[in-house]
């Protein structure tokens, strides 16, 4: 019906106009869809409502569609305002808003747990837009698994990673109500007090937990247990050798078995190594001194490289082992990353010392050459034509007449 019909039917009496105020509770059905709102039958024909553009897509953003034909109770506002087609100006959002911040502060007084999806966010936290009333999660206020730890404090490093979060359902508990600006102050960390205490109560030095990577840094790796329980695994206890890449050993949100080897001042430290046998102690029983073992070059020192042998252990190849000539840059003869064969020449698994020497490919490499040219001559040697030589019975006619003379002579003397 549009608003000539609607002046008719009125002028009429088929309409009965209802005592209009402002803040009355209608009933309606949503007609249509216009460029400026959303057009609604009020009180079966009584008048038309009007929804502006705004609080539709709002409505909508938050999960409320207003299909043609949905049911819906809205509130008059000022009825001496009219939309530019002349309908009366009706919202839902205020009733939703009343509805749900008298919920709001039920769930607060009872200290409940609810889930808030953030819209928005800024460098302080996380904005929660619920059908118009506005929640914040501060960074404060944040669960170890979800605060953004970034060590040089680069402020876009950390507005990216609260952008990221935008979408992602929370758990929060209301920690403060401003009532006059129908705001409140949510903290995800609140929603995992119980269980944190749960945990806090039983933990101590030697026990084991699954947990959550919730933080990298250059020292270690932080771990997230119970949601809400946060520990440092130093980078010396994550694997038994050396961690020349932090990130190999896992990323923020992998899950990882962690043990207890600190608690002090609540301050909890994990281990990752001690969860598993010492690989020195396999070591012996796999390798001995005169091994020739092949492993990856994976780091240069001033004096040499180390190369991974076993299970992230380490040797080392010193400088003037690495070949028999002087050298002063060890790139010079390997690279990063280069499979190389090397014999053990120290293996000592209290000092945790393995050394090693490249010096074994050169004199495999100089057996070799000499084993092939060895080779290459025998092989020339068989290649070459066989010359023959003349009969020794063949002789000279000089040679013939001398023999002859001297046979000769003896005959006289005798």
């Amino acid at each position: 019906m549009d608003l000539n019909q609607f002046k008719e039917k009125l002028s009429s009496g088929e309409i009965k106009v209802p005592n209009l105020k402002a803040g009355a509770k209608v009933k309606g059905k949503v007609l249509k869809h216009t460029s400026s709102g959303v057009i609604v039958d009020v009180e079966d024909g009584a008048f038309v409502g009007f929804i502006y553009s705004k609080e539709a897509k709002e409505l909508a953003r938050v999960g409320t569609e207003l299909a043609p034909g949905t049911e819906i109770e809205a509130e008059l506002l000022d009825t001496s305002i009219r939309s530019e087609e002349g309908y009366f100006l009706i919202s839902i959002t205020k009733l939703l808003q009343y509805d749900i911040w008298s919920s709001l502060l039920e769930k607060a007084k009872k200290d409940e747990i609810i889930t808030v999806i953030p819209t928005e966010a800024n460098l302080g936290g996380l904005l929660v837009d619920m059908y118009g009333i506005k929640g914040f999660i501060p960074l404060s206020q944040l669960a170890p698994v979800h605060y953004p730890r970034v060590e040089d404090g680069d402020q876009e490093k950390i507005f990216q990673h609260l952008l990221d979060l935008i979408g992602k359902e929370f758990k929060v508990r209301i920690i403060n109500i401003d009532e006059q600006g129908k705001r409140l102050i949510l903290s995800e960390k609140e929603a995992l007090r119980e269980e944190r205490e749960k945990i806090l109560q039983d933990l101590e030095v030697g026990k084991e937990y699954e947990g959550v990577i919730s933080g990298i840094s250059s020292y270690g790796q932080f771990v997230t247990i119970g949601g809400g329980i946060e520990g440092l695994v130093h980078i010396s206890e994550i694997t038994y050798g050396h961690v020349d890449d932090i990130k190999r050993y896992g990323k923020v949100g992998d899950k990882v078995k962690v043990k207890v080897i600190g608690y002090d001042d609540g301050k909890i430290s994990f281990s990752r190594k001690r969860l598993k046998e010492d690989p020195w102690k396999l070591i012996p029983k796999k390798f001995k001194v005169g091994d020739v073992i092949e492993g990856e070059v994976v780091r240069f020192v001033p004096y040499g490289v180390f190369v991974r042998v076993y299970d992230d252990i380490n040797g080392l190849i010193h400088i003037s082992e690495l070949a028999d000539k002087g050298i002063v840059n060890p790139a010079e003869v390997v690279k990063l990353g280069q499979k190389v064969k090397a014999k053990i020449i120290l293996l000592d698994p209290k000092g945790r010392k393995l050394w090693l020497t490249l010096k074994v490919n050169e004199e495999e490499d100089k057996k070799s050459s000499r084993a092939k040219k060895s080779q290459d001559k025998q092989s020339s040697s068989a290649k070459k034509p066989v010359v023959k030589k003349k009969s020794s019975t063949t002789t000279s006619p000089k040679k013939t007449v001398a023999k002859k003379s001297k046979e000769v002579e003896g005959e006289k003397k005798e």
